[in-house]
C-alpha cells in the first residue's frame, strides 16, 4: 500500500509540468539562475502539556512561472508530559508547487522522518516513517520575499501516521518569485 502512495506522488510530481500551458517567451522568468532560487521554511512552536518544536528549512528552484520543485530538511522535537514520552525526529523531503494562478498553487510532497517511533514496543529501534502530502496554498509576494499558507492532507492515514488531517503550514521564502 505504501509503495502505491509513493509511486503516485512521484508520478504526480513529474506530470505536473505536462499540465502547464504552452511555454511562451512571456511565460519564462527573466534573470539569472540565482534569481530563480528560493530559500525559506517553517518554524513551529507549541508549549504546555505537549511541547513541539519544528525547524524546517526548504530550498526550491522556479523553473518557470508554473513550476517550482524543491527539497527540505527537518528537525522536530516532541514531548508529551502526560505519557512521559519524548521524541527527536530528523528528516528530509522532496516537494513541488504547481502555480494554477500567480498566487495559488497545488502542492505535493514526500517526507521521510527518522526516529525511535515505538519506544514501548521496540525500545532503541529507530526507523523511517514516510508521509505523502497533497494540497494547495496561497502565496503572497512581498518584494523579493513571499509568505505562504498551505492546507495539506496526509494520504497515508493508518496506525503509523504522525499527522492528523488537515495539516496547515505557514512559512516564508526569500527569492524564487515569478517576477
Amino acid at each position: 500500500m505504501m509503495v502505491r502512495h509513493n509511486l503516485f506522488i512521484l508520478i504526480s510530481c513529474f506530470l505536473l509540468p505536462c499540465m502547464a500551458p504552452a511555454q511562451a517567451k512571456e511565460n519564462t522568468i527573466p534573470g539569472s539562475w540565482m534569481d530563480k532560487v528560493g530559500i525559506g521554511g517553517n518554524l513551529g512552536l507549541n508549549f504546555g502539556n505537549i511541547t513541539y518544536v519544528e525547524i524546517s528549512p526548504i530550498a526550491g528552484y522556479r523553473i518557470n512561472q508554473f513550476l517550482m520543485p524543491g527539497i527540505g530538511v527537518s528537525y522536530r522535537y516532541y514531548n508529551d508530559r502526560f505519557y512521559n514520552y519524548s521524541l527527536n525526529m530528523w528528516g528530509g523531503s522532496v516537494w513541488a508547487r504547481a502555480y494554477i494562478l500567480p498566487m495559488v498553487f497545488a502542492y505535493g510532497e514526500h517526507e521521510e522522518l527518522y526516529a525511535e517511533f515505538y519506544p514501548y514496543t521496540h525500545p532503541g529501534e529507530k526507523s523511517f516513517l514516510g508521509t505523502n502530502f497533497v494540497g494547495g496554498g496561497y502565496n503572497q509576494e512581498l518584494g523579493n520575499a513571499s509568505t505562504y499558507v498551505m492546507v495539506l492532507f496526509a494520504l497515508n492515514q493508518d496506525y503509523t501516521t504522525f499527522y492528523q488531517n488537515p495539516v496547515i503550514r505557514v512559512g516564508i521564502m526569500f527569492g524564487g518569485n515569478a517576477e
